[in-house]
């Protein structure tokens, strides 16, 4: 199975009109089930990282090859 991607719909948030997709490629979420239940970990390390951004919504989807991510 392929590694799973998770992507992250962030806004600034002194700016919330300005919104921008980042993607987390993880290897060991290697199913969407797994994504869905472990991403609330992922996202809030994530916040705590980027304290100027506010995720706004979230989805899981299986990484593609030969998509950039």
């Amino acid at each position: 199975m392929e590694p799973v991607t998770l992507v992250l719909t962030v806004c600034l948030s002194m700016a919330p009109e300005k919104c921008r997709e980042e993607t987390l490629q993880f290897q060991d979420l290697r199913s969407l089930n797994k994504c869905m239940f472990q991403s609330a970990v992922y996202i809030a390390e994530w916040s705590e990282q980027h304290p100027a951004l506010r995720v706004k919504k979230w989805r899981c989807r299986v990484a593609d090859a030969s998509r950039p991510v």
